[in-house]
């Protein structure tokens, strides 16, 4: 074969593999475009529609991008007020991502300063980390999983004190085998609260973990209206504690916790109590002035069985939690 016939046949060979490519290129970009326009159209509709019911929503630009891959709504200096929570979000940047295969799924991210307005009228400001981001999976024209993540998350009360938290972050998606159940956690690493708790200043402001993981039987029945919540407590549908912890100052609390509400929303069940470094807390209490003799009891009885691994378990019922025959406290 010449030198000719090689060069002629790489030329020609590849033609309907380049015209396929071309077309396919052109078609999908063509779907881009016609999808961002529709996406800044339905922006543009929430927008019209969150004024018509009173609310407040601006912004200083509002823009689309991320082609290829991606479509990108960003919204410059965004402002919302909701009427019916009472409350305002001031930010510097607003931005809603989903992957040009799967607009079910929304990513959303406001970089920068944020200050939020709360019902009460104060206000706070976050400052939350490049990776923070929020998700949001919608299926049937309903949401069925939420997560929000915060690597880092600083702020500051209007008053001046700021607080910190570290590896944060609040989940909400179905169970797998039975989706129509929520599961719900919430978990934090290291953290410093802005101020010292009314009532608890003995536990400081520094907190090393805290851990709350939740199973909500007919969750997404019960809110989307399948069934409505007078027969969801008749059928004592029951909430599940698996997991809560928390670990600041002298405090180094787990519990778990079984029970259904009943119409006037109290809890019936039972309750789980481990506790970890009884004599810490009490010296806290102690110093404190707040250690009482059946308090002092109290953390006796629960640091000698947790020290055996168990937890104690107090049952709720009547708008009372009792321990072996003896009532704890009333509710």
């Amino acid at each position: 074969m010449t030198k000719t016939s090689k060069k002629k046949g790489w030329f020609t060979l590849p033609v309907g593999l380049v015209l396929t490519v071309l077309i396919l290129f052109g078609a999908y970009s063509g779907y881009w475009v016609w999808m961002s326009g529709e996406v800044l159209k339905g922006a543009h509709d929430w927008v019209d529609d969150q004024r018509a019911r009173g609310n407040t929503v601006e912004y200083s630009d509002l823009s689309i991008s991320g082609y290829p891959y991606r479509f990108v709504l960003e919204a410059k200096d965004p402002v919302i007020e909701d009427l019916e929570l009472d409350s305002q979000w001031w930010g510097e940047t607003l931005q809603l991502i989903a992957m040009s295969w799967n607009l079910n799924h929304i990513i959303v991210r406001t970089p920068g300063e944020n200050l939020i307005e709360l019902p009460t009228g104060d206000r706070v400001t976050l400052f939350p980390s490049d990776k923070s981001a929020a998700s949001l999976i919608f299926e049937d024209g309903h949401l069925r999983r939420f997560g929000m993540e915060f690597p880092r998350l600083d702020g500051a009360l209007q008053t001046g004190e700021a607080f910190e938290v570290s590896d944060l972050t609040l989940s909400l998606t179905p169970m797998p085998e039975t989706p129509e159940n929520l599961r719900f956690s919430l978990m934090s690493g290291e953290g410093t609260l802005p101020r010292l708790i009314p009532g608890a200043e003995f536990l400081g402001q520094a907190l090393n973990e805290f851990v709350l993981w939740v199973e909500v039987e007919n969750f997404y029945p019960l809110v989307e209206n399948d069934i409505d919540e007078i027969d969801w407590k008749i059928d004592e549908n029951k909430v599940e504690v698996r997991r809560a912890q928390i670990d600041m100052g002298p405090l180094d609390l787990s519990t778990r916790a079984s029970f259904f509400l009943d119409r006037d929303n109290n809890p019936d069940g039972t309750l789980g109590v481990y506790l970890e470094r009884g004599d810490d807390l009490k010296d806290a209490l102690r110093e404190a002035g707040l250690l009482t003799g059946e308090t002092e009891q109290i953390i006796n009885t629960l640091a000698l069985i947790s020290e055996r691994g168990g937890f104690v378990t107090v049952k709720l019922e009547d708008r009372k939690a009792t321990y072996l025959g003896q009532t704890l406290f009333e509710y």
